[in-house]
């Protein structure tokens, strides 16, 4: 009675899908990021395919402003549900609304039924965002680090603390973090995903960080696999050069 599937959200996100389903025994649920749900008359039989990909096109001439009050309304109408309560914290923080968003979130995290512990992580990174908008960066750490606590073999909280220890120039806390996050090559295709951590980001930072620390080679390493992931980046190429050339004056 129903398919699972592949779903392309774009910007090099794809997860499973659920929303191919019969005729007959569903209905929608919420205002929007509808969900299908049995009506009780029928007995739900999964079916799983790798034969079959749906693409996101959204079109860009229309305005998303619509989902923060479609969003706002769907909590008020089912607010023990986690999902569209996550959806709607996350999309405060869209439209900068910061403390309203680390309000939601943490509405959010105190549901009974919030127990995924990739979207657990993924609200604690939304808080800790918005706490950096809001210059609070000892809270703003403290989320990622709550982040990291809920799904510790996840890239992005690690990617989150490095980024946050990188404006502070805190060099050694943002090279352990960066590797730290280097270390997990599980790649999970969940809509929690960001493709940014996957691409030069923490080899980057490992490398600014270790040049920082007087470090030149690990540096180089790092830069130069930073740069074979994304090889137009200008300033990648000026960084490799310079953590090449490092060395050598030091000589």
């Amino acid at each position: 009675t129903r398919m699972r599937y592949m779903f392309d959200w774009g910007a090099g996100i794809a997860f499973k899908y659920e929303k191919i389903f019969a005729r007959h025994g569903y209905y929608f649920k919420h205002p929007c990021h509808e969900y299908p749900v049995p009506d009780g008359r029928i007995q739900e039989v999964w079916a799983d395919t790798d034969m079959l990909l749906v693409v996101h096109k959204p079109d860009p001439t229309k305005s998303r402003g619509q989902y923060l009050d479609l969003l706002e309304l769907s909590v008020k109408e089912d607010p023990d549900c986690p999902r569209n309560a996550f959806y709607y914290a996350r999309e405060l923080s869209f439209h900068s609304k910061w403390r309203e968003a680390i309000d939601a979130c943490n509405r959010y995290l105190k549901l009974p039924r919030a127990d995924w512990v990739n979207e657990r992580c993924y609200a604690y990174r939304v808080m800790g965002r918005c706490y950096a908008e809001l210059g609070d960066h000892w809270d703003a750490e403290r989320a990622f680090q709550m982040a990291a606590y809920e799904a510790p073999n996840t890239r992005e909280p690690w990617a989150e603390l490095a980024t946050l220890f990188y404006r502070q120039g805190r060099w050694e806390e943002c090279l352990a973090t960066s590797m730290k996050g280097l270390r997990i090559t599980n790649r999970e295709m969940v809509y929690t995903v960001d493709p940014e951590v996957w691409g030069p980001k923490l080899h980057d930072l490992a490398a600014i960080s270790a040049y920082n620390l007087g470090l030149y080679q690990i540096a180089e390493n790092h830069g130069k696999i930073a740069l074979d992931l994304a090889p137009d980046d200008e300033r990648l190429k000026s960084n490799v050069v310079f953590y090449t050339q490092k060395p050598l004056e030091a000589a």
